[in-house]
């Protein structure tokens, strides 16, 4: 029976999402990956053509996504090694492909600020730009915005402004090239300038309008340019829809405002900026569940969920009895370094009580506080069973790395790999993780966990889909509008020996998107069968799109399109059925409000901290497999009378093994990665998979009883015969 749940402090997944506006380059055949190949393609790195040298380094991030790391680790040695600043900018570029920003970083910093050539300097700005991994980066901004002061060649300075534009929230990049199409003596700059004003929604500007007019009938490449954002632009202003309820909804916003400023009693107190901001979220909302108007702070949530990293402390927290709780803390990250520890009770959040915090805004709004920028501090009051008093911390945030892949391996050569979201990096753990506990481990089967995945990025649920499926065969598609979201087929790309392994998916409702698409995937093309509950059922496209009327400070997430499965189904609203049915452990309603009265006395929690260091081994055995025997659990039976309560025996060894794991985790400095003990659905999965595999349950303590367990409805009648 699961007690509480646990996320990563700070970082909670955005349910539901999943961003083809995010999708970047989805390969259509496997690359090969012969040395002799490999080394030809870095050979070509110092080409002195630099379309050869990106497109070089092009092929080597695609292959890259599938060889474990080792084309990244050869790109930043050459990055390092090299002092040909095309050879290190492409390095660069190729790393930010693959999501290896460490060294990038500081090297595109440094290309588009100091290096000589006007060339390498546009080129570092673009690279920069166009890099989703480098986003919101403070180096870069800094670097960016000293380059763009700095330049002195103005078609460099335009491609500088433009960068910054994408990169920054500021208008600096704007104001540059609007100077620019207003003074300078050069008229391909102008042109440029109003292009390049006009691509990032700036066309309203009356120069613009009025220096692509004079573009558009030209037989060149600007002209072809002015000619296209004229018809974009002629396209978006479409007249209003004939329609009554359109006129009079504009006509109630328009009075709505005008009353509001006649008639409320101090018009200077009104905040025009979150009125409309509210109205624009309102409006969005009323589109479909999935659509948003997202304000800058869903912008930056939605940006550390899928780069997954943050500014934080560094702990799993959840929720325990109606209190905020630190679940275990991350080795080594600033909050085990200031002391807490695994059940510890947050009470204050730099002086304010977490129980306001919460009845007001949720647990989210309690992660809130704990975030922040790396190095500020952040004071934390914490209760502690065996404390006499609250204990007050000073923790220092820190930038935090979350991992979005949990992997184990179960007796009899089963692997078990859990995967919570789909971020920048999931594939790349995902298949780290298969390199590990499959390949080199030579698992006999594999149980994938996608229970309470929310999605996330459909670029990782179609890498992490590939690893399971050989060459060609339909993932998803994607279709909506045809002249907006056209139909969008993505394949896979693997051999016939990624489907030789025998495995089984587990699902439940809180499995949805991009990982409806994974599991749907696998279980239409018969490579695994769906083990557990019927997911969510969201299968709808969202793509985030610029809002310029706020300098792109915020965003309009919007529902463009469908997803279908390989077999031409759609899941949204409807969900995915389970191959095979299986629910979690259910609780007695009596038993429940027992055990929730028994740990408000701690009682438990006293038995197990109070026996800890005279049988921490014992015990750290027992968090993983007690077999379900009191007895094993020493000074169980004096400590059952003595609590003289109507639990059964059992829920309370359950309570007393919940504890010990917490405790256990600490003292290891690594969290369980799965229950097989007390997990009815994954017992289900190994169960199945043990008979896919030909393993016998009973050669095995853990999986003797799951054959009696999983008795079949027919073998019961044959057995009464």
């Amino acid at each position: 029976m699961n007690r509480s749940f646990s996320v990563p402090c700070a970082f909670l997944l955005t349910a539901g999402l999943c961003l083809s506006g995010m999708c970047l380059e989805v390969p259509n055949d496997k690359p090969a990956l012969s040395a002799a190949s490999v080394d030809q393609l870095f050979d070509r790195l110092q080409a002195p053509n630099t379309d050869d040298v990106f497109e070089t380094v092009g092929r080597l991030a695609k292959m890259g996504r599938t060889d474990g790391g080792a084309i990244a680790s050869r790109l930043e040695e050459k990055l390092t090694a090299s002092k040909e600043e095309r050879t290190r900018l492409a390095c660069a570029r190729g790393l930010c492909q693959l999501s290896k920003t460490e060294k990038a970083t500081p090297a595109l910093a440094d290309l588009v600020e100091h290096s000589a050539s006007t060339e390498i300097r546009k080129l570092a700005g673009n690279s920069i730009a166009l890099a989703i991994t480098l986003h919101g980066n403070e180096l870069l901004k800094n670097a960016l915005t000293a380059a763009l002061k700095n330049e002195r060649d103005d078609m460099a300075k335009i491609s500088l402004a433009r960068s910054h534009m994408r990169f920054t929230k500021s208008d600096e990049g704007r104001d540059v090239l609007k100077t620019l199409l207003t003074t300078s003596p050069d008229s391909s700059v102008r042109d440029e300038a109003a292009l390049v004003l006009a691509e990032n929604g700036q066309l309203s500007i009356p120069e613009v309008r009025t220096r692509l007019f004079s573009l558009f009938a030209e037989p060149t490449e600007r002209g072809e340019r002015a000619l296209n954002l004229l018809k974009r632009s002629d396209a978006n202003a479409k007249p209003a829809p004939n329609d009554p309820a359109y006129a009079k909804g504009l006509a109630l916003m328009q009075e709505l405002v005008v009353q509001i400023r006649a008639a409320y009693p101090d018009e200077k107190k009104i905040d025009y900026t979150k009125l409309f901001q509210n109205a624009a979220k309102g409006m969005v909302k009323g589109l479909d569940p999935f659509s948003q108007y997202m304000e800058p702070s869903d912008v930056k949530h939605l940006q550390e969920s899928l780069h997954q990293d943050y500014a934080g402390i560094g702990a799993f927290v959840g929720m325990r009895d109606n209190a905020f709780i630190i679940t275990s803390p991350i080795f080594k990250s600033p909050a085990y370094e200031a002391g807490l520890r695994a059940l510890d009770v947050v009470v204050e959040i730099d002086g304010i009580k977490v129980a306001s915090i919460l009845e007001t805004g949720g647990m989210n709004s309690v992660i809130d506080k704990l975030k922040g920028k790396p190095g500020s501090t952040v004071i934390l009051k914490y209760k502690r069973r065996g404390f006499g008093k609250p204990i007050d911390v000073s923790i220092i945030r820190q930038e935090i790395k979350t991992q979005s892949v949990f992997a184990t391996m179960f007796p009899g050569e089963i692997a078990y790999i859990r995967l919570i979201k789909f971020g920048e990096r999931s594939a790349d753990e995902m298949r780290a993780a298969v390199n590990e506990y499959v390949k080199k481990q030579n698992a006999k089967g594999l149980v994938f966990d996608l229970r309470d995945n929310g999605g996330g990025l459909l670029k990782a649920g179609v890498e992490i889909a590939d690893l399971f499926l050989s060459e060609k065969k339909l993932i998803v598609y994607s279709e909506g509008r045809k002249e907006f979201a056209p139909r969008k087929d993505f394949f896979s790309t693997g051999g016939p020996e990624d489907e030789t392994l025998p495995m089984v998916v587990l699902v439940n409702g809180g499995t949805a998107s991009a990982s409806e698409i994974v599991s749907g995937a696998l279980q239409d093309h018969k490579r695994a069968p769906l083990i557990g509950e019927k997911t969510f059922g969201k299968g709808s496209v969202q793509q985030i799109l610029d809002v310029h009327a706020t300098s792109n400070e915020t965003k309009l997430r919007l529902t463009i399109a469908k997803y279908y499965l390989p077999s031409g189904r759609s899941i949204h609203e409807t969900g995915i059925e389970p191959d095979i049915a299986a629910k979690p452990r259910e609780g007695n309603g009596w038993i429940m409000e027992t055990m929730a009265e028994l740990r408000r006395s701690n009682a438990c929690e006293d038995f197990v901290r109070n026996s800890w260091e005279a049988n921490k081994e014992l015990f750290c055995k027992l968090a993983q497999f007690d077999g379900r025997d009191c007895n094993a659990w020493p000074g169980f039976e004096a400590f059952y009378t003595g609590l003289k309560t109507t639990a059964p025996r059992d829920d309370i060894r359950a309570e007393i093994r919940y504890i010990a794991r917490h405790l256990a985790q600490e003292w290891k400095k690594s969290e369980f990665t799965a229950d097989l003990e007390e997990d009815k659905i994954l017992q289900r999965g190994v169960f199945e998979l043990l008979k896919k595999c030909a393993i016998d349950p009973s050669a095995f303590p853990e999986y003797k009883d799951l054959p009696q367990m999983f008795k079949s409805v027919e073998d019961v009648k044959k057995d009464e015969k």
